[in-house]
């Protein structure tokens, strides 16, 4: 059966390899600099019968679960739930679930969430007529080895627990930091909700606000470890960047375009969160959780006020006899770079993706091809044109659709695949056809324009 696509849904997959990755998309040394000090929360006293000490602080984890953590590891496991509420200023409401795992079956597992995600979420044969892989890549078999990769700890969604390495007795400072990361995950979780809903709702579908909601929820959980890194020895923040840019340059390589996601919440989002920090702290951060961004633009922009994004309307057109529709949803800002970024100057995507104004975009699909009808505007008339510009060039440098052939009232390509691009010129509509069958997509654009 063919499988949806959307950038946000590649962004879900995405999320499963940032945490492979075991901090190797964030460190000290690559990143702008975290809020300088998180607020402390303190203790109070109340006096009774007899004098008592009260905390904000919830009981440690489980006592069965830390009967399965190694014994010289517990007393640090529960300081770093501790020092990660601290930094993150919020308590667990209920303990912190844990299950002991072996380094074996930490990996069984998340190469198993990577493909499950990928498997269900994003189509390997519309990754390739975009241009996006190439036709010999195993983009499954990608996403089973590099989410494979060893981690000490990893906050599961599904149910909600904390999976350790059972092994795990000294961590190193990257492992602590990538601990202290994942532990902050389930915090969110337990107070807003912020990873249980953005796991709902990309098993439905995927959009641009779906990105935007879900590199919220990640990066929250990176400026919680920039904060915990702050407090790191210089020695200690050193190890933590050799280790990470070591790990960087082991495993398998991924796509141009996976990286882009990654970025995305390692960067822009990181970014904005620290704005918000910067003027309302974590109260702020935490209302964006309950209202996240309408868009992935108002993450690049710094946008503190929800932004409008342009609604419009389904492009016009059914699926073709024979086919389903799998998907109706947007690209987004980030999406039309990460596509532009893969095959063009990456000032030149970023440029031309800054003018995105809106878009919407329907998939077909028959289990055996499929096709993309998607309508584009920029903010101004300038801003679609030079959309126009960026997208002729992309497919003349990584699609296999051979040379533009003027149809019309637009240029239509085909060779292995179809392409058809009409409008923009003068700021109206730009619409993009793309099928992997050239009878496919003739037939749409002739049911469009004739």
């Amino acid at each position: 059966m063919m499988r949806g696509f959307s950038m946000g849904r590649l962004a879900a997959a995405c999320m499963v390899l940032l945490v492979a990755a075991c901090g190797e998309a964030q460190s000290p040394s690559t990143t702008t600099a975290a809020p300088a000090e998180a607020p402390v929360e303190t203790s109070s006293t109340t006096t009774v019968a007899e004098t008592t000490t009260t905390t904000s602080l919830p009981p440690p984890p489980l006592v069965q679960d830390l009967l399965f953590v190694s014994e010289s590891f517990r007393s640090r496991l529960v300081e770093l739930v501790e020092e990660t509420q601290r930094l993150r200023s919020m308590s667990f409401p209920n303990p912190l679930a844990i299950e002991s795992v072996t380094t074996q079956e930490m990996s069984r597992r998340l190469r198993d969430r990577a493909v499950q995600v990928g498997a269900g979420e994003v189509d390997e044969t519309l990754f390739e007529l975009l241009g996006l892989l190439d036709s010999d890549s195993d983009w499954m078999q990608t996403l089973g080895e590099f989410g494979a990769r060893p981690t000490p700890g990893y906050y599961d969604v599904v149910s909600q627990k904390l999976w350790l390495v059972s092994t795990l007795e000294s961590p190193t400072p990257l492992e602590e930091m990538t601990l202290v990361g994942e532990i902050a995950k389930a915090l969110l979780d337990q107070n807003l909700g912020a990873w249980e809903r953005h796991y709902r709702l990309s098993r439905s579908g995927g959009s641009d606000s779906l990105t935007a909601m879900g590199a919220l929820a990640e990066a929250d959980s990176t400026l919680v470890e920039l904060l915990f890194s702050d407090g790191m020895t210089v020695e200690d923040q050193q190890r933590v960047s050799e280790q990470a840019r070591a790990r960087s340059a082991q495993g398998p390589a991924l796509p141009s375009f996976v990286y882009s996601s990654l970025r995305f919440s390692s960067g822009p989002a990181v970014d904005y969160l620290q704005r918000l920090y910067q003027l309302g702290g974590w109260d702020l951060i935490n209302d964006a959780h309950r209202t996240p961004p309408d868009s992935t633009e108002q993450i690049l922009v710094l946008g503190v006020v929800a932004s409008e994004p342009i609604l419009l309307p389904r492009p016009a057109v059914s699926p073709p006899a024979g086919y389903r529709e799998i998907e109706d949803s947007v690209w987004g800002q980030w999406g039309w770079e990460t596509l532009l970024a893969s095959a063009l100057d990456a000032d030149q995507a970023a440029s031309a993706s800054w003018g995105w104004g809106g878009d919407r975009y329907l998939l077909f699909g028959n289990g055996e091809h499929l096709a993309l009808v998607l309508d584009y505007v920029g903010d101004t008339t300038e801003d679609t044109a030079e959309m126009r510009q960026a997208l002729e060039e992309y497919i003349r440098a990584a699609m296999d659709v051979g040379q533009a052939r003027a149809e019309g009232a637009g240029v239509e390509y085909y060779a292995g695949d179809y392409v058809w691009l009409s409008g923009g010129e003068d700021g109206g509509v730009l619409t993009f056809i793309a099928s992997s069958d050239v009878e496919l997509g003739r037939q749409l654009r002739s049911y469009l324009f004739g």
